[in-house]
């Protein structure tokens, strides 16, 4: 049994007590990032207030006990509703300790969960990709590449707030691709009234129009909280993008010193990083790195290599 998302504990949990019941391995594909920095410094609403006030752990227990009440008792896939179930911290250590392999999308990743949770598991790593098919560099030269664009859904951890306010006043165009968040409706709306001339939105794009979109960009910026890496950056730099993104996350494993780093809650950083993207322009290398280490194919390989370690080494 393959399960995604160690903080999508509501169901997880239920799911590898029936896999290890029924003697089946169980593979966990973690897609994890601790949210501190993002708890402390982005999140809104009296979910941020909760975390500003009592930190990430209370949120997290918090969000734990709303997705039982949503969804586990209709399904019947925790047992009870008792205080003491909805530990985060106790319920993720369960489950990570239950898994046969762990398949993290960084070593960076691993090291966190290895590090908050004090857990070893075998662990094959499985990297995040882009499609070669779909992306890549324009077939033949077109117009010279302008201005910024930022992929993503539009939400207080995307962070497209502070990219708006550090180029207000640049003149340097910046297209939004995307559309709300679920539950951010309202910072959605924060970020049309920020919005100048030099901003637009065009909402979700089909995958043909949206390559059209990277390969007219110069930069593409993820200014995130955090990222892992981000499909959208891979994406970019399969077009030929110059990337600034965020140092929260395993970017820096993915992208080394082909990205320009901006740290997410300084405007000042990040319309210097992208400034500094705009002059250096599009890298051939990092075309190459994402081409070579980070596609669909390879993360098919190291899944497959997984599963054939779950099997050797079921608990």
């Amino acid at each position: 049994m393959h399960l995604f998302h160690l903080d999508r504990l509501w169901e997880n949990v239920a799911h590898g007590r029936r896999a290890r019941a029924a003697g089946l391995p169980l593979a966990l594909s973690t897609i994890y990032w601790p949210s501190d920095e993002f708890d402390r410094g982005g999140r809104a609403g009296f979910q941020g207030w909760l975390a500003r006030s009592f930190g990430s752990a209370a949120y997290q227990n918090l969000r734990l006990f709303q997705r039982c009440l949503m969804h586990g008792r209709e399904q019947r896939m925790l047992p009870s509703l008792s205080p003491r179930r909805f530990s985060f911290h106790r319920n993720a250590v369960e489950l990570l300790e239950s898994v046969s392999v762990l398949l993290p999308n960084s070593r960076a990743e691993q090291e966190q969960i290895e590090t908050r949770f004090g857990v070893r598991r075998p662990t094959v790593v499985v990297p995040n990709a882009a499609d070669r098919s779909t992306f890549g560099p324009p077939p033949e030269p077109g117009p010279a590449r302008a201005g910024v664009l930022c992929v993503g859904r539009i939400e207080p951890r995307k962070n497209q707030l502070s990219l708006i306010a550090a180029l207000r006043g640049t003149g340097i165009p910046l297209t939004l691709v995307g559309q709300s968040g679920r539950f951010s409706s309202a910072y959605f709306r924060r970020c049309q009234r920020a919005a100048d001339a030099t901003v637009r939105c065009v909402g979700p794009q089909p995958p043909a129009e949206l390559r059209g979109l990277y390969h007219a960009a110069r930069v593409h910026a993820c200014v995130s909280w955090y990222e892992t890496p981000g499909l959208a950056s891979l994406e970019a730099a399969l077009c030929g993008c110059a990337l600034v993104v965020t140092p929260g996350g395993c970017t820096r494993e993915y992208f080394g010193d082909e990205a320009v780093y901006a740290e997410p809650d300084k405007p000042a950083i990040i319309r210097a990083a992208v400034e500094q993207a705009l002059a250096r322009g599009p890298s051939t290398g990092l075309a190459q790195r994402v081409a070579q280490h980070y596609t669909w194919e390879t993360a098919a390989q190291k899944t497959a290599e997984g599963y054939e370690l779950a099997l050797r080494t079921k608990t």
